[in-house]
């Protein structure tokens, strides 16, 4: 028991707390487009997810309805509270039914709490999964039941307020993008002609890996990973050995307007203004760099209307295709055409973005801080060392 721990509190292990019964292992065959809906991680984890369907017979315990717990324990591990009707549970994952003194919600938040110690446990070097032996050794303490429900109303409490700003967040990016659209092709209309984009920017690809020589120096580099649409993601960078003449001919500079050649769809000509927040810095060959001429083109400006329906659809319509994937090269890239309305123009459409990703920024550390304070109450909570009643009072004034 915790030094902060209260006496009411009893030591338990998760095994003994809940059964922990694993899913049915559907064959191919047994897959089909009517019956209940198979539920694997994939359609755990993502509701979109296409399932299959199974008609037959089998026992109860391979049946998940509404409120029932769900814990993928191997590969990837994941708890979820089910919420989508009748359906098969598929083999990796675990109908949770906890004891008959434990709230069904209480210990659903206690066991995605307890995920990452478990991850620590886990076995097996290219699927790692959790043994019996891991969940009936795992040791636990629990509250009274009265205890339980007040902590489960806090956590409640939280998810809801984290899910309403994630809509708030979600419903802002629809609308910030359908203003930006409609105020692009407004002052498109005001540009007297199109330019290709060769004539307003200097335009080069990244290096290409593997061709170091020798008394090369080591850089931080661009993956097209690190490219999304609209900003650069620099929280997991990789380094690569470039000749001295080859890092001074890649290097980036701010105001670099990077774009990605393709591979899935959604990747093609995606792009966002490098701000040199790493420097010295390059990007590998499958990420154009696009220099602009800056008396005439606006590297935001460039960005936006890439990114938008306009910039989108002419990819698209140049674009190498095969199944699922497509891809552009240099040369039509630099043949893109490109309205150039007004500097003043451009700057304009920079404000009203500028405008929309601050207040973007702002709704976003807002849900950060909910997700920090659900985080650390969830941890004081389940551990017994914060009681309820201080959490509550914090949970008022918010």
């Amino acid at each position: 028991m915790g030094i902060n721990q209260p006496s009411s509190w009893t030591a338990t292990t998760l095994g003994a707390s809940a059964d922990f019964i694993n899913g049915y292992p559907f064959a191919h065959t047994d897959r089909g487009e009517t019956g209940l809906p198979i539920i694997r991680i994939e359609q755990l984890k993502n509701r979109a997810a296409h399932c299959d369907r199974y008609s037959g017979r089998l026992p109860e315990q391979y049946k998940i309805t509404d409120g029932d717990i769900v814990f993928s324990w191997s590969g990837s591990f994941f708890v979820d509270l089910w919420e989508r009707g009748p359906a098969w549970l598929n083999q990796h994952l675990f109908k949770v039914i906890p004891v008959s003194h434990l709230d069904q919600t209480f210990f659903m938040h206690l066991l995605r709490w307890s995920i990452g110690e478990l991850q620590q446990r886990s076995h097996g070097s290219t699927m790692s999964h959790i043994t019996r032996k891991d969940i009936n050794s795992f040791g636990l303490t629990l509250p009274p039941l009265s205890d339980q429900r007040r902590i489960t109303e806090i956590l409640d409490t939280l998810d809801a307020q984290i899910a309403s700003q994630r809509e708030v967040i979600n419903k802002l990016k629809i609308i910030a993008a359908a203003i930006m659209d409609s105020h692009l092709t407004k002052i498109i209309r005001t540009a007297d002609a199109e330019f290709s984009l060769a004539t307003l920017a200097d335009i080069a690809s990244g290096v290409t890996l593997g061709t170091e020589t020798g008394g090369s120096i080591e850089l931080p580099y661009l993956r097209v990973a690190n490219v999304q649409d609209g900003y650069i993601d620099t929280s997991e960078m990789k380094r690569v050995h470039v000749s001295r003449t080859d890092a001074k001919r890649y290097l980036l500079e701010a105001g670099d307007v990077l774009l990605t050649e393709g591979g899935d769809l959604d990747k093609l000509g995606r792009g966002a203004v490098w701000d040199a927040r790493i420097d010295p810095c390059i990007c590998q060959n499958h990420i154009f760099r696009v220099r602009c001429d800056r008396i005439r083109l606006l590297p935001e400006y460039l960005a936006a209307y890439c990114s938008s329906h306009h910039g989108k659809s002419y990819f698209l319509s140049i674009a190498k295709q095969t199944t699922n994937l497509a891809s552009i090269n240099s040369t039509q890239l630099k043949s893109m055409p490109i309205p150039l309305p007004s500097i003043g123009n451009q700057r304009e459409l920079i404000e009203m973005a500028d405008a929309g990703r601050n207040q973007l920024s702002k709704e976003s550390s807002h849900l950060q801080r909910l997700e920090l304070l659900k985080q650390g109450l969830m941890e004081d909570l389940l551990t017994g060392r914060v009681r309820v009643s201080a959490a509550e009072a914090v949970l008022e004034s918010l």
